[in-house]
């Protein structure tokens, strides 16, 4: 199969998307960001190599588990259902990711690979503005996504939005107002949504790739979880979709 190079130019019809100077093309400077405080144990690390892109052909492209299909302007991730019960500040994480104990799904990828794929099927992070810190009150700004979850169990196949599985009292995450934001650097130049592992949030993060426009539980810790209605059990696979609206 063919592989995409990290180089400046055109590549099968798109613009340079991988990485420069090891971090995600287009990750936003902080913007009144706190500088981050090291985690017990951190180390500095060499960035990443940048995310593999294999040419699948008809403008469809891997990366590692994602499959992108860029002319529906969509791409699919494997997970795993983690939560059942509250707090949930994250639709997704990355695969253990720090912050696994606050999702609703762990996705087999990583913040790199994820935010490959969203430029990948066109958005653009010059749109968007990442919270500016955790429980911003301003709404979220970027070009706008819709979310799926799918699995089968049983024998039965499901397919829902994802807003629909987070719910606060009686009422469900407003549906329609998922944003690419990007996630931004921190002051020491590292790229927060890998730090934390997280890639969609609801409750304004600046490290969430993807976020809520309008936030939802925010300074409620612990009033967020699943809605038991519709959630299958923890531990059971499925399939997050991201799919890019509008021209």
């Amino acid at each position: 199969m063919g592989r995409l190079k990290s180089t400046v130019g055109g590549l099968v019809g798109f613009p340079l998307l991988l990485l420069l100077a090891g971090h995600p093309l287009g990750a936003q400077e902080p913007e009144e960001v706190a500088p981050s405080i090291p985690r017990e144990g951190e180390k500095e690390e060499a960035p990443p190599p940048a995310p593999i892109v294999e040419d699948l052909g008809d403008e469809r492209y891997r990366i590692r588990n994602i499959v992108v299909e860029k002319r529906l302007k969509r791409f699919t991730v494997p997970g795993t259902i983690l939560r059942e019960e509250p707090p949930l500040e994250f639709l997704a994480v990355t695969k253990g990711g720090l912050k696994a104990y606050e999702s609703l799904v762990e996705l087999e990828t990583d913040a790199y690979e994820f935010n490959t794929a969203c430029i990948l099927i066109g958005l653009d992070p010059d749109h968007g503005r990442a919270p500016r810190a955790h429980f911003d009150p301003q709404p979220s700004e970027g070009d706008p996504v819709d979310i799926w979850i799918s699995w089968n169990e049983n024998g039965k196949a499901s397919r829902v939005e994802a807003a629909d599985l987070v719910r606060r009292g009686e009422m469900t995450l407003p549906r329609g107002d998922w944003v690419y934001t990007g996630s931004i650097l921190t002051p020491e130049g590292k790229y927060l949504a890998q730090l934390d592992g997280t890639l969609i949030g609801f409750v304004h993060d600046p490290s969430s790739i993807i976020e809520h426009r309008a936030g939802f539980g925010m300074g409620d810790w612990g009033s967020v979880g699943p809605n038991p209605s519709l959630l299958p059990a923890v531990g059971t696979r499925v399939t997050l979709t991201v799919e890019r609206r509008g021209e």
